[in-house]
Parts: C-alpha cells; structure tokens; sequence
C-alpha cells in the first residue's frame, strides 16, 4: 500500500484497512527499533478519526488493487502473436476492483473469492488458450478474470477503472453475435431461462469461478453450460468460421469446501453428457498475484468441460 500513490488517492481502500495497516507498519518499526517518521504518526492519527468528508469509516464499498505479472512464457507469447514488445516488460502491473467492505454484504459477487484469484492466474498462464478467442465469463462477480482476458488480447465499474472499453447492452434481445477483437461487454445472462440468441453464442471459452457453493446453483449452471457447449458446431474466431473440436471448452475453478458439494457438481456434468477433467496439476497456474500471502491454492480445483465428440 502506497499512501501517496495515484491509484491510492484515485481508488482508496477501506478507511479501516488503512487504519490497521499504518499501526502495523509504526508497530514493526517500534519493535525493530527503527526511527518512525513524524509524518506517519501524524497521518495514522487522521485515520484514527472518522473521515473528513462525512463519509463512514464502515462503508460498504471500497477499492482493493491487485499486482500481478505476467509469467516470461506467456510474455513471449503474447509478444508474438501481436509483434508488439509491450508483452515483454516485466514490471508489476495493477488490477483495481470495487467490492464490498463485508463480504456478507452486496452478495456474494461483490467480494473477491480465492477460486477467482486463482482463475485469473491460470488465464495469465496459459494465454494460448484464450488470446484471439471470443471468451463469455458466466457469475463474474467483480470481473477481475474479465479484465486480465481483455488485457492478454480477448461488473461495468471494475472493466473502466482498468481501462477496458465497455459496450453494454440496452435490450436483452440485441444482437449477440457481432465479432470484434478488441470488445467487451456486460450482459445479464439468466441460467435457468436462455434465449435462444443466447444459446447461439459464438463463444469458443467459458470461465467461471466459485459457482457451485450453493447445490441448488449446480443444476442451471450444468444446463447452461450443456447449451454452450454443443459437440462439433462450427466456431468463429475474428469473424472466421472453423470447424475446430478443442473448442468450446469450459474452465471452471472451485474451492473445496463442502466435498458432497463437489460430488454433486461432478456426477451432474456427467449425467448432462460432458466430459470432464481436472486440470490444476497437468496446467497449474504460475504465481502471478504476488501481493497474495493467505491464498491456499491447494484447495482449488479446476475443471475442464467440454462435449463428448460425436
């Protein structure tokens, strides 16, 4: 956290957050006996008070900023498949995402949950599978996966913040199916009623993360991911029609919490007639949010679904 950072004064976190994090820095440096500025005193003394602009210092809603970086080999190959040297940095980037304060509060799909994080490092690990590709991210919650998608080349509030241009949909039966390299959009995607524009989505990915800890989530997700995925129908890329057998494909990360839960979700895949595999060891995710200390990534599965080939 960088107090006098752009993004910090632009996208402030929790007034709490800051509160506790300026007493454990002062704490750690009291305690290796180094000398604490006058300055730090002073402005962990502002945020032991309510803030000036009358706002709660319980507020509801606040900014969480993520770093990243981009493992060297998906670098390299981004940095091909677009002739662009831009890929080949390798500084920290940023992601800046507006969440609840309380996870409890707003939903579920307004806080950040591990299987996202994790998902979001498996997309910048294997970009081959996405880069060119029209990706649909289903109960996308902050859209953090929906950012990183859009930067290696594939909610509204979290896409600008991060400077990914946004088309929204006015009306549930627009045009879903024009084709462009470099857009984006939010739309609401109801799993137990699809329209049958809906089911003819050109989407050659779909990613989801943390979608079954409710049982009664599992049956219309299931569905809806049977309808998206039929066997053998002809894809687009960039405009282009093919027929390609590796896709559609589906990626879906979850965190095991409840294993009948698990069981459940595993054995309604099958009897919708998808094949399914888990893929987090065969293609396990480089470690790409560094600034992430507490996330097990030894508790996330994730699955890879597709049909069955006719």
């Amino acid at each position: 956290m960088c107090i006098n950072d752009e993004i910090f004064k632009l996208y402030p976190p929790s007034w709490l957050y800051v509160r506790r994090t300026l007493k454990e820095i002062i704490l750690a440096a009291e305690k290796d006996g180094e000398e604490v500025s006058d300055g730090l005193y002073e402005l962990h003394a502002i945020y032991l008070l309510p803030p000036q602009d009358g706002s709660s210092e319980l507020a509801s809603k606040c900014y969480k900023t993520f770093t990243y970086t981009v493992p060297p080999k998906s670098r390299s190959y981004l940095a091909c498949q677009t002739d662009s040297k831009k890929f080949l940095e390798e500084d920290e980037q940023l992601v800046t995402l507006r969440v609840s304060s309380n996870m409890l509060e707003g939903g579920t799909g307004c806080s950040t949950w591990p299987a996202g994080l994790l998902l979001s490092e498996f997309v910048l690990s294997h970009p081959e599978l996405f880069f060119g590709k029209n990706c649909l991210e289903v109960g996308a919650g902050t859209g953090m996966v929906g950012v990183l998608l859009a930067r290696i080349g594939t909610g509204k509030n979290n896409l600008s913040i991060n400077n990914v241009e946004v088309e929204e949909a006015q009306q549930a039966n627009s045009d879903l199916n024009t084709h462009s390299s470099t857009r984006v959009e939010c739309r609401q995607l109801t799993w137990e009623t699809l329209f049958d524009k809906e089911r003819n989505l050109d989407c050659n990915v779909i990613l989801g993360a943390d979608l079954i800890y409710d049982p009664l989530n599992i049956p219309p997700l299931v569905n809806l991911l049977a309808s998206l995925l039929p066997v053998g129908r002809p894809i687009r890329t960039n405009g282009l029609e093919q027929n390609v057998y590796e896709y559609p494909v589906a990626f879906i990360a979850s965190a095991i919490r409840n294993p009948d839960t698990l069981v459940y979700f595993v054995e309604t895949v099958r009897k919708a007639g998808l094949k399914m595999a888990e893929v987090g060891e065969t293609m396990r995710p480089a470690i790409c949010l560094t600034g992430i200390s507490d996330l097990d990534r030894s508790t996330i599965l994730i699955h890879k679904i597709q049909a069955w080939k006719d």
